[in-house]
């Protein structure tokens, strides 16, 4: 598997027009600026995902010229989609990690624990959300934020869907731990967070007030997690994200609020000269490369512990299992790589500057920090 392109299935849990477009934009942007010092790079896959990230950096960009953001006017989601980036040497489009990203419509997440009523789409993207190997519950930090009247405050659980999210987040952790102890991240996502951080040209910090009101959201989520035996094991991480970063809150319109559909349509002035300016959006790449990092160490810690025979055949086993499949063959017990390692350990900025495959990245970003914003509320036990 070390010639093939590996995959890495990301799901999104969010409502319609809550970013997860304007997320994905970030993260390529970002990861961009992170192996800027490597002879690696992150790109658009196919033709369709190009188009996609296009559109939407077209929008954003014609948005902010005009000097004020819009968030209602940008497109959302009305088919799934699957956004597929690259990451890899240039001129390699046969190897390499492939992120895969499911966007699908917000109004599926009632039903995409029940198959039988299902259309075709909506249990293609259960199953795919079923692989995942993270999911991301993406949320507007200013509809979070801004809800001031007791009518709105209210609409938040309804526009965000939270018992329905959690319904699905609890199922897809129960089948990831008895499937084959595979690992299983969520990232709480707040987006649009620029106007509550000081930390990349904003003037407010409103941080632990965003952080304690997101727990307030998702707390009972965290903790039915970590209480439950089944998924006790599942990593947990609230990872805010400045999508835009040059913008500010400025009003908000609400609607139908005494309806099922409530409606938040946020507005937001431009500071400075209006460039983009991403922030926090690489964390989800050390996620991922801390969770294949993760996965390795536990995988060779049980080759190690059985008898030839038995690892032979834990080894063919493991084929059979997409997880394994995909990244178990990234980790031979090669001289080179456990250098590597070790200067990852040692290292990890150094590392990170020495990777020239995507093997070698992985590994290093394996043991890299989060940034400061990161909070883990549930950290996976290594065995």
């Amino acid at each position: 598997m070390s010639n093939a392109v590996s995959e890495f299935k990301i799901a999104m849990i969010a409502p319609s027009r809550i970013g997860k477009t304007s997320l994905v934009t970030a993260l390529l942007q970002d990861t961009k600026k992170l192996l800027a010092d490597t002879p690696l790079s992150i790109k658009a896959k196919d033709a369709k995902t190009s188009a996609r990230i296009n559109q939407h950096a077209n929008q954003l960009r014609a948005s902010l010229r005009e000097h004020e953001f819009n968030a209602g006017a940008m497109n959302g989601t009305e088919a799934p989609f699957e956004f597929n980036l690259l990451l890899g040497g240039q001129g390699q489009n046969d190897h390499g990690l492939n992120l895969k990203l499911l966007d699908f419509p917000g109004g599926w997440l009632p039903n995409l624990l029940y198959d039988a009523d299902n259309s075709q789409e909506q249990r293609e993207c259960a199953a795919f959300i079923r692989q995942a190997s993270m999911l991301v519950l993406v949320v507007d930090a200013s509809l979070v934020m801004e809800a001031s009247r007791s009518n709105e405050k209210k609409a938040i659980d309804t526009i965000l869907q939270i018992s329905e999210t959690q319904e699905i987040v609890e199922a897809w952790a129960k089948e990831r731990h008895e499937d084959s102890g595979e690992p299983a991240l969520i990232l709480i996502c707040p987006v649009k967070c620029e106007s509550y951080f000081n930390d990349n040209g904003g003037d407010r910090d409103c941080a632990e007030k965003l952080y304690d009101k997101i727990m307030d959201l998702y707390g009972p989520l965290v903790d039915t997690i970590k209480e439950q035996k089944a998924t006790k094991d599942t990593e947990i991480l609230y990872m805010p994200v400045d999508t835009i970063g040059c913008v500010n809150f400025s009003h908000a319109e609400w609607s139908d609020l005494n309806t099922n559909t409530p409606v938040f349509k946020p507005s937001f002035c431009v500071r400075g000269n209006g460039k983009q300016s991403v922030f926090g959006a690489n964390d989800i790449l050390l996620a991922v490369a801390k969770q294949i990092l993760n996965f390795q160490e536990k995988y060779q810690k049980m080759i190690a512990q059985l008898s030839k025979d038995e690892a032979d055949n834990a080894k063919n086993i493991a084929k059979e299992k997409s997880f394994l499949e995909h990244f178990c063959g990234w980790f031979g017990v090669e001289t080179e790589k456990e250098k590597l390692a070790k200067l990852a350990e040692s290292n990890a900025e150094e590392a990170h500057k020495a990777a020239i495959t995507t093997k070698d990245l992985m590994k290093a970003l394996g043991h890299k920090k989060y940034g400061t914003r990161v909070k883990e509320l549930n950290k996976a036990e290594k065995t």
